[in-house]
């Protein structure tokens, strides 16, 4: 695996940024991170605080999660104000679908809406490349659970995805839905890849620190798939029975053994 930079994914430590933004950005570089992943509603942060602890902390911003609802029509071009605003190159679409119901719910789930997901992500996809910024989309567990003309959601999006899409690839999340990361890592290695480096466990869920026991990643055989250059590798850490600090500092080390083993 090349050299790429170690960032975590914001909502590990929303509460703490929420409270104190410099100091929050200031000690998660102070631990050696490099980057942070927004999320979030773009007008809920102060843009002069939010590029003060950017500037100050050192941590470069390694894109933002952008919902569905804020890349329609009525809301695409104060978006991409906000993103260019920000500095921000990447917008991630966090989900679509699921238990969350983000553009349809269950009684709208069947394939022609996946059809119809996917259609609007390459447009959404090209409407921002031609705004200077890159789009992506981020997995949970539905789109591995979820089969249709027999094969999986997840199948059907990065089968038919355009290759300029970002695959931002949760393993946790995979896990949880009965995939292989390892696997998936194999048969897309020619996309561009932000990994979520999420702990899973079988017993605890997502209630398990990085490389910890009972995390189910097989985080050595991930990290090292042939052939794969992960764009950036992204921190996320859904467990709440740590403070949030504590629980960023945690996975870093975690994740810091796996590379220097």
């Amino acid at each position: 695996m090349g050299k790429c930079q170690i960032g975590l994914a914001m909502y590990t430590v929303h509460q703490s940024a929420a409270n104190d933004i410099l100091g929050t950005f200031n000690r998660l570089a102070a631990m050696g991170y490099e980057a942070i992943e927004f999320y979030g509603a773009l007008n809920q942060f102060d843009y002069d605080s939010t590029k003060e602890a950017l500037n100050a902390s050192g941590l470069s911003l390694a894109g933002w999660h952008v919902e569905w609802r804020d890349l329609q029509d009525d809301r695409f071009h104060d978006t991409v104000k906000a993103l260019r605003a920000f500095s921000c190159g990447t917008a991630i679409v966090p989900c679509l679908g699921g238990k969350w119901r983000v553009a349809h719910g269950p009684d709208l789930e069947n394939f022609d809406t996946w059809k119809r997901h996917i259609d609007w992500l390459n447009r959404t996809a090209a409407a921002l490349g031609s705004e200077g910024l890159q789009a992506g989309y981020h997995n949970h567990e539905h789109e591995f659970q979820l089969v249709y003309e027999g094969r999986r959601v997840f199948d059907h999006l990065f089968e038919n995805l355009d290759e300029r899409i970002i695959m931002e690839f949760d393993s946790g999340n995979c896990i949880e839905g009965g995939g292989d990361p390892v696997q998936i890592l194999e048969k897309y290695k020619d996309r561009t890849i932000y990994l979520h480096l999420k702990p899973y466990s079988y017993e605890k869920g997502f209630e398990v620190v990085l490389g910890g026991p009972g995390d189910a990643n097989d985080w050595t055989r991930i990290l090292a798939v042939p052939g794969v250059s992960f764009e950036m590798l992204l921190v996320e850490s859904e467990a709440t029975a740590l403070p949030e600090m504590e629980n960023a500092r945690l996975c870093l080390d975690g994740l810091r053994r796996v590379l220097n083993s």
